[in-house]
């Protein structure tokens, strides 16, 4: 009953274009001070952003939505369990993390999911390397000031 109810609770993906999103157990905010845990929701990959929704009617923890620049993201890895360095606490949950950085803060976003981390941190980790590649520019038909033609390189 839990797992329907968990389903019925979790946000939509806010647009139908959206190709890439995973249904998580939770985030784990950390940058470096403090340590905060969201409640489960919806990741998902909208306008160049890593966007988090929280799930509806839990209120077991505290949660808003939240995005990240792909391109503030430094840094992927996965890893089997995390330490709260304040309190001490160790969640042991898979965690799929993001390291980014803007201006001069640095935050480890995590995800928590227990179902197929293989597959979504291969997703994940594939989209934002493919999104840091210089794009690739091909120039036809191009004429100088004297109007002789350019042969493309």
């Amino acid at each position: 009953m839990g797992c329907v109810f968990g389903k019925v609770c979790d946000p939509r993906v806010p647009d139908p274009s959206v190709r890439h999103h995973w249904h998580v157990d939770g985030i784990i905010i950390d940058d470096g001070e403090k340590s905060e845990q969201r409640r489960a929701g919806l990741v998902y990959i909208l306008d160049e952003a890593v966007c988090y929704k929280p799930r509806r009617l839990d209120c077991r923890k505290k949660g808003e939505p939240m995005s990240v620049e792909i391109a503030n993201v430094k840094n992927t890895s996965k890893g089997k369990a995390y330490t709260d360095e304040a309190t001490g606490r160790q969640i042991k949950k898979n965690v799929i993390w993001l390291e980014t950085k803007n201006n001069s803060v640095t935050r480890n976003i995590g995800l928590l999911d227990s179902r197929n981390i293989d597959k979504t941190y291969s997703e994940m980790s594939d989209i934002i390397s493919k999104h840091r590649q210089k794009p690739k520019i091909f120039q036809y038909n191009s004429v100088d000031i004297d109007g002789v033609e350019i042969e493309p390189v």
